[in-house]
């Protein structure tokens, strides 16, 4: 490649500011962003998704990095967030990758994707994913005071990265463990008596979650046919289990009962949330593969 070409490359990703000199440009085009030995597979499907969006001649503004979050995989991985009860691995490691990395090579906007993602991550254990990108769904430029009130964290994140050295100044102060108890404490959470028949164990869920992610996080055992009570009346999985704890009506200290299926005995025991977000993209490909299956059989008949 020419330096005419390598030139006009950057060129096509010069960073959208009012004073590029400060911002400087996307280091090297990132081609490929390093991977931190100690991150699981969810964080480096995050990383990778990252990384697609800070190659492209997109400007790294907040609606834009929501907008790239509104694609199929990125919906269920904001939903995900919402399956453990906290989930602040992603944002921690975000954060502390921006400070330690990115800052320390001057590569600003690196740095900027990483914040704004991991303070939006923050917003998804207290707002519906769904809610977080209609916010932005109209364009323009961010209402900041609709913003703020709407989406606290997103405002959050939107003004710590609103200069080099404003975001310089609050990653160097930013006490880690002191925003997971913020968090924690903004979360809101439903505690429920899951009840199999044979014993009920008190269990606490986000209440964003919808019933079926409830199930998966309750029941050690998969089972083809399960029938569940709500403080007594019949719940059908079929119209309930995609629908949120909050949308059911759902309230702390309410019972959920577990009938046994005729077949097997449901052991319920607090499930690992390590591989469900990774359970939930492979279905999501999984589908994908399918439609185009059908789709190439369909054209071989023709």
């Amino acid at each position: 490649m020419t330096k005419k070409q390598q030139t006009k490359a950057l060129h096509l990703q010069k960073p959208q500011s009012t004073n590029s000199k400060v911002w400087g440009e996307r280091k090297f085009g990132l081609r490929v962003w390093p991977f931190h030995p100690d991150q699981n597979e969810r964080t480096k499907w995050l990383f990778e998704f990252l990384g697609a969006f800070h190659n492209s001649k997109k400007a790294m503004t907040l609606p834009n990095l929501v907008k790239h979050f509104a694609c199929e995989d990125g919906m269920d991985f904001l939903s995900a967030s919402t399956q453990a009860l906290l989930p602040f691995d992603h944002a921690e490691f975000l954060l502390s990758v921006a400070k330690t990395t990115y800052l320390e090579v001057d590569d600003f906007w690196g740095a900027k994707v990483l914040v704004l993602t991991a303070y939006m991550i923050c917003e998804s254990k207290m707002t519906n994913a769904k809610e977080i990108v209609e916010c932005f769904k109209a364009g323009g430029e961010v209402d900041e005071d609709k913003l703020a009130q709407h989406l606290p964290w997103c405002s959050e994140g939107y003004n710590v990265v609103k200069s080099v050295d404003e975001m310089k100044n609050h990653l160097e102060q930013l006490d880690l463990s002191e925003l997971k108890d913020e968090v924690a404490a903004a979360e809101s959470t439903i505690t429920l008596n899951v009840n199999d028949g044979h014993t009920q164990t008190e269990m606490k869920f986000n209440e964003l979650i919808n019933l079926n992610t409830v199930l998966k996080l309750s029941i050690e055992k998969k089972q083809k046919s399960i029938r569940l009570k709500h403080n007594g009346a019949r719940v059908f999985l079929s119209s309930a289990g995609r629908k949120s704890l909050r949308q059911l009506g759902m309230e702390d200290n309410d019972v959920l009962e577990i009938e046994d299926s005729p077949d097997d005995h449901t052991v319920l025991q607090p499930v690992g949330t390590d591989n469900i977000l990774k359970e939930s993209i492979t279905a999501t490909s999984n589908r994908r593969k399918k439609k185009n299956k059908k789709k190439s059989k369909k054209n071989k008949s023709y």
